[in-house]
C-alpha cells in the first residue's frame, strides 16, 4: 500500500442532500444536478465518505456506538446501528463492532462481538484478524431473516415508500428520501456495507472539470496523457504540473484563493511544498465541533491534522466546543459524543508540539460543566506562544449567568499582543435583558491577565455583557489600537476616556446620541489622540438634536480615514449632524489631513439608493469634496496629492447626478488615485466625445 491512507465509503444516491445530518435530507427541496466532489463512483454505484483511516504504524481504529477511552479504543469512529429497535436486535449496542489496525503498512480488521453480530469481508464472515485490502467490502451488523425483514417493511409502509428492485435508484419525494439509503445499507442481511478504498482528495469541481477537458482534448497516444487524467492527478505525486521551479510556483500560488491553494498541493511535490508554505501563513485550522460529529469523517479530524501537518503545522487555530448534553434545557451533542471531543482535544493538546500564535476559542456554555470543560481546554493550549487570542463564548442566559464563574489566575499569556472579546448571550431575538454582573469573578481576573496587550477588539452584540466589561475594565497601559464594532454607548465613551496612552488606530461602531454634549465629548476624545492616530473609522448616527456639530481636530499622521453615516431615521428625524474641521467649516486636506492616503466614505446601509434630489443624502460627499463651482483654481477647489485610495458608495458615485457631473473635478482633485471610475473620468477628459459610464 506504499503508505497510502485509506477511507471507508458508504452507499449514497443521486439527487439527495449530501449533508451528513439526516434531518437536512427531510427538509431539503433544492436538489443540485451536479454531484459534490467528495462523491465517489465505483462499480456503477455512488459512495460517500464514512471515515478516513490515516496509515500510521500501530494506529488502531474502533467502530462502535459508545466511546470509552482513547487508550482502549484508539481512534473511535461513531456508528449507530440503524433500526436496531425495529429489528429487535439483541446484541449489546454499547459494545464496539470491530477494530482496524495499521501494521507493517497493511490494514487489518478484527471483530469484537459475538452473539449473532457479524463482521464480514467480501461477504465472508471473519472470526480473527483479517487483512483489509483496497477494493474490499466490509459489512457490519446483525443478520435478520427474510420474514422479519418483510414484517418490518409492512409496519413502515405508511412512512417510507420503499423502491422496487427494478428501480433501486429511484428516490421518493421528501421527507422520506433517506429511506433508500437505509435499505441499501442493509440489503438482504440488514448490515452496514462499507467499501474500503485508497483515500482520494476532494478536488474542487472547477479543477476537476478543467482537467477532464484537457484530458479529452489530448490524444490517447500522447505521452503526457497520463498527466492530464483526473485519477492520475489525484492519486500520484507526479500529477499534472508545468515544469516550474519553486519561485515560479510560489508566485502563481500567491494569486490563488486559499481553497485552490489547497487543491494545488496534490499536483506534485513542488506544488505541495510551496502550497504548504502559503497555507501556513494564511491558513486557519478550524477545529470546529459546534454540532458534534455530524460529518462522519470528523471523528478522525485531529488525528489526521496531526499526521498530515506534523512537519508543517499551521499556527492559526479556531477551536469551537459545543455544549455537552448534561443540561436538560439546552445541549448540542450527546454526552458520548462530547466525551470523545474532550478526549480528542486533551490528547491533541497534550502532545505539546504546537507553536500556536493565533487562537480563537468559542462554543456554547449552558452549564457549569461546559465552562469547566472550556477552561480545561484553554489550560492545555500553548498560551506562552499565543499572540492573538479571541474569546467567543456564547452564554445561554438565566441559568448560566446567575452562577459564579472564575477565570483561573494560573493561565498566563506571556506574549499576547491582541485580545478580542466576541462573547454573546445567544439571544437572537434581541432582548439582551440578562444581568451579567455575576460574571465579575470571571471578567476581572481575565482582564487583569490581558491588560498588557497592544490591541483590543470588542465585538459583543450583547450590550449588557459589554457594559459589564466597561464597568470592570481598568486602563490598558500599553494599548495602541482599539476596535468597538457595536454601537458606542456612554459607558464605552467613558471607557475610552480612561485610556492614558495615545492610540494609533481607532475603529468605532455607530455613535448615536440625542444630546450635543456627547458629541462635544466625542470630539475631545478624538483631539486627545489626533497627534498619533494613523487610522480612524467611525460611523455617525443620525438620531441627534438639530444643528449638532462634531468638530474634528487636525490629524497630522492620519493615513486612513473611513467615515460612515447611518441613514436610519427615527420617526421624522433626518440626518442633521454637521462636521467642522478644527473650527473651520471647509476641509483643507493640506492642513487637516496632510498625510492622508486612504479615504472611504459612505452610508451604513449599502442597499439604500442615493437620490440626487434629496436634500441631505450627499452631506459627507459635499463636505469632503470642496470642488468649487468653476474651473480649476476657483475658490473652494484644492488638490490632494497624498491620497492613493478613494472608495465611495457605488450608488452615490455612479447614479447621483450631482457627483456624476463632477467626477472630472474629483479626478483632478486627487491626481494619484487610481480606480475604474476615476480612470474613466480621466479618459473622458482627454477624449470629450466619450462619457463616463456607470459600467
Amino acid at each position: 500500500m506504499a503508505n497510502f491512507d485509506g477511507e471507508l465509503l458508504s452507499r449514497t444516491f443521486k439527487n439527495v442532500s449530501y449533508c451528513f445530518c439526516r434531518r437536512c435530507c427531510i427538509f431539503e427541496s433544492d436538489r443540485s444536478e451536479e454531484l459534490p466532489s467528495f462523491i465517489r463512483q465505483y462499480g456503477g454505484k455512488l459512495w460517500k465518505p464514512f471515515a478516513i483511516l490515516p496509515n500510521i504504524e500501530g494506529q488502531k481504529f474502533t467502530i462502535g456506538e459508545t466511546f470509552t477511552s482513547r487508550k482502549k479504543q484508539g481512534e473511535f469512529i461513531f456508528w449507530k446501528r440503524p433500526m436496531k429497535d425495529q429489528l429487535n436486535i439483541m446484541a449489546d449496542g454499547n459494545l464496539p463492532v470491530c477494530e482496524i489496525t495499521c501494521d507493517e503498512n497493511k490494514y487489518w480488521v478484527t471483530p469484537l462481538l459475538s452473539g449473532g453480530e457479524v463482521v464480514a469481508v467480501n461477504d465472508i464472515a471473519i472470526q480473527d484478524s483479517t487483512e483489509l485490502k483496497f477494493g474490499d467490502y466490509l459489512s457490519l451488523g446483525v443478520p435478520a431473516t427474510p420474514d422479519k425483514f418483510e414484517n418490518w417493511k409492512r409496519t413502515q409502509t405508511n412512512f417510507f415508500p420503499f423502491p422496487t428492485t427494478e428501480n433501486e435508484h429511484a428516490i421518493p419525494e421528501c421527507p422520506t428520501a433517506w429511506a433508500n439509503k437505509e435499505l441499501d445499507a442493509f440489503k438482504n442481511t440488514l448490515r452496514l456495507f462499507l467499501l474500503f478504498q485508497r483515500r482520494e482528495y476532494d478536488f474542487d469541481l472547477f479543477w476537476k472539470r478543467e482537467l477532464e477537458e484537457k484530458r479529452k482534448k489530448t490524444s490517447k497516444n500522447d505521452s503526457d496523457d497520463d498527466d492530464l487524467d483526473v485519477e492520475h492527478v489525484e492519486k500520484t505525486e507526479a500529477g499534472f504540473t508545468p515544469q516550474l521551479d519553486e519561485l515560479a510556483v510560489s508566485h502563481i500560488l500567491s494569486y490563488l484563493p486559499l481553497n485552490d491553494v489547497k487543491n494545488a498541493r496534490f499536483l506534485s511535490r513542488v506544488w505541495n511544498q510551496e502550497a504548504l508554505r502559503l497555507i501556513k501563513k494564511k491558513g486557519l485550522v478550524k477545529l470546529d465541533f459546534s454540532f458534534g460529529y455530524q460529518k462522519l469523517d470528523d471523528s478522525t479530524k485531529l488525528l489526521r491534522y496531526n499526521h498530515e501537518m506534523e512537519v508543517n503545522p499551521i499556527p492559526h487555530w479556531r477551536i469551537t466546543i459545543p455544549s455537552i448534553g448534561l443540561d436538560e434545557d439546552w445541549h448540542e451533542v450527546h454526552p458520548s459524543q462530547g466525551g470523545k471531543i474532550i478526549a480528542d482535544l486533551h490528547w491533541f493538546l497534550g502532545l505539546r508540539t504546537h507553536n500556536v500564535t493565533t487562537l480563537q476559542l468559542g462554543g456554547t456554555i449552558a452549564s457549569k460543566f461546559d465552562y469547566k470543560t472550556q477552561v480545561k481546554i484553554l489550560r492545555r493550549c500553548p498560551t506562552q506562544t499565543i499572540q492573538y487570542f479571541e474569546l467567543g463564548w456564547t452564554w445561554r442566559t438565566v441559568k448560566t449567568s446567575g452562577r459564579r464563574y472564575k477565570f483561573p489566575s494560573s493561565i498566563k499569556f506571556t506574549n499576547l499582543k491582541t485580545i478580542a472579546f466576541s462573547m454573546d448571550d445567544g439571544d437572537y431575538r434581541g432582548d439582551h435583558s440578562e444581568d451579567y454582573s455575576s460574571l465579575t469573578p470571571l471578567l476581572t481576573p481575565l482582564i487583569s491577565a490581558v491588560k498588557g496587550v497592544r490591541v483590543l477588539i470588542l465585538d459583543c452584540p450583547c450590550s449588557p455583557l459589554l457594559g459589564t466589561f466597561y464597568d470592570l475594565a481598568q486602563p490598558f497601559w500599553n494599548l495602541e489600537e482599539i476596535t468597538i464594532k457595536e454601537t458606542l454607548t456612554l459607558k464605552g465613551l467613558n471607557f475610552l476616556n480612561k485610556l492614558k496612552k495615545p492610540l494609533r488606530k481607532m475603529t468605532l461602531g455607530r455613535f448615536e446620541y440625542v444630546e450635543s454634549a456627547q458629541y462635544l465629548e466625542f470630539g475631545r476624545l478624538l483631539r486627545k489622540h489626533s497627534q498619533t492616530l494613523t487610522s480612524l473609522e467611525i460611523t455617525l448616527g443620525n438620531w441627534v438634536n438639530s444643528n449638532t456639530v462634531l468638530n474634528l481636530p487636525i490629524f497630522p499622521s492620519l493615513k486612513e480615514l473611513h467615515m460612515w453615516m447611518d441613514f436610519w431615521c427615527h420617526e421624522d428625524e433626518t440626518f442633521k449632524i454637521k462636521l467642522s474641521f478644527d473650527g473651520d467649516d471647509v476641509i483643507s486636506y493640506s492642513k487637516h489631513f496632510p498625510s492622508l492616503q486612504t479615504l472611504e466614505l459612505g452610508e451604513d446601509d449599502p442597499g439604500i439608493v442615493v437620490d440626487a434630489n434629496e436634500k441631505n443624502e450627499l452631506d459627507l460627499l459635499d463636505i469632503f469634496f470642496p470642488l468649487g463651482h468653476g474651473v480649476d483654481g476657483d475658490a473652494g477647489f484644492q488638490v490632494c496629492k497624498t491620497l492613493r485610495h478613494l472608495d465611495l458608495p457605488a450608488e452615490a458615485t455612479l447614479e447621483s447626478g450631482q457627483i456624476f457631473a463632477r467626477v472630472g473635478k474629483i479626478a483632478r482633485m486627487f491626481p494619484n488615485v487610481l480606480n475604474p471610475w476615476i480612470n474613466k473620468a480621466r479618459e473622458s477628459s482627454e477624449n470629450p466625445t466619450e462619457q463616463v459610464s456607470s459600467n
